[in-house]
C-alpha cells in the first residue's frame, strides 16, 4: 500500500519540489528516486506511456519509495482505476474546470462515498495479501488528488473551486492558461494575472497551491505569493540541459 505522507505533506502546504517524468523507462524513475525528489508526476497525458510501461514506472517509483503521482489522460473512470490499482501515489487530472467535473474524478478515486472498483489483486493490493477494509481505509485516506487549473473558465470559477476540501491541492498550469485566454505567451500579462488570482485565492482559504516551473529563476517569486508544491522541469530537460552543458564546456575548454 502507498504512504500517506505524501498526501499529508500536500495539505500541509509543505515545500515540496517534484518533476515530469516524460521517458517512459523505469530506469529514468529509479535514478529519480536517488535524487531527494519529493515526488514525480508520470506524464501519461502528453508523453508516450502505455499501459504496461506506465505499470513498470510505478513499480520503480514503489521500489525507490518515490511519491508518483499520474497525469491521466483523461477522466475515465477505468483510466483513473488503473493508474491507482498499479499503486500511483495520486492522480494529477488535468483542465479542472467545473465543481461537478471535480467531485465526478473524486468520486472515481474513493471507495467510501464514492465509486471506485475494488479489487485487492493488483499492486495497490499488495496480490490479494491486503483485507478489503484495511485496502478501503487506506487507499480513502492516502490516494493523494491534485487538479490542474489551466483554463480561463477555472481561473473565473477559482474561490469556488478552491473551497471544495476534498481536493487535496491545484496545480497551476500557465502554458495552456495562455492557449486558453488566447495570447499564447505563458508570460503574458493576463496570465500572470490569472495565476495571481488563482494563488491568492488558495492563500486566502489555506488550501494547497503548486505550479510548474521550467527552471527555478520564478521560485522565489512564487513561495512568496504561497505556491506551496513545485513540479520542476522535466527528465528530458534535466538529460539536454546536462548533455548541452557538458558539450558547452569541452568546445570552450
Amino acid at each position: 500500500m502507498i504512504s500517506s505522507s505524501f498526501r499529508q505533506a500536500v495539505r500541509a502546504r509543505n515545500r515540496l519540489a517534484g518533476t515530469f517524468v516524460k521517458t517512459a523507462s523505469h530506469q529514468t524513475v529509479e535514478v529519480l528516486g536517488t535524487s531527494g525528489l519529493d515526488f514525480i508526476v508520470i506524464d501519461a497525458e502528453h508523453a508516450p506511456f502505455s499501459q504496461n510501461a506506465l505499470d513498470i514506472c510505478l513499480l520503480a517509483a514503489r521500489a525507490t519509495q518515490l511519491p508518483a503521482l499520474v497525469r491521466i489522460a483523461d477522466s475515465q473512470p477505468a483510466t483513473i482505476l488503473q493508474a491507482l490499482d498499479m499503486g500511483a501515489t495520486g492522480l494529477l487530472v488535468p483542465h479542472a474546470k467545473t465543481v461537478a467535473g471535480i467531485q465526478a474524478v473524486l468520486a472515481c478515486t474513493r471507495y467510501r462515498g464514492g465509486s471506485r472498483g475494488f479489487s485487492n489483486s493488483s499492486r495497490a493490493g499488495q496480490y490479494g495479501l491486503t483485507p478489503m477494509l484495511p485496502l478501503v481505509d487506506a487507499a480513502d485516506r492516502d490516494v493523494a488528488v491534485v487538479f490542474q487549473i489551466e483554463d480561463r473558465e477555472a481561473v473565473e470559477a477559482i474561490e469556488t473551486l478552491a473551497a471544495l476540501k476534498e481536493v487535496d491541492g491545484f496545480l497551476i498550469g500557465r502554458a495552456d492558461l495562455a492557449v486558453s485566454y488566447g495570447v499564447f505567451d505563458p508570460a503574458h500579462p493576463e496570465v500572470y494575472a490569472a495565476t495571481v488570482r488563482i494563488c491568492q485565492a488558495c492563500v486566502a482559504l489555506k488550501r494547497p497551491v503548486g505550479m510548474f516551473l521550467a527552471n527555478l529563476s520564478e521560485l522565489d517569486e512564487w513561495i512568496q505569493r504561497g505556491v506551496s508544491f513545485f513540479v520542476i522541469g522535466s527528465d528530458q530537460a534535466y538529460l539536454r540541459a546536462g548533455a548541452s552543458a557538458t558539450a558547452s564546456q569541452v568546445r570552450s575548454a
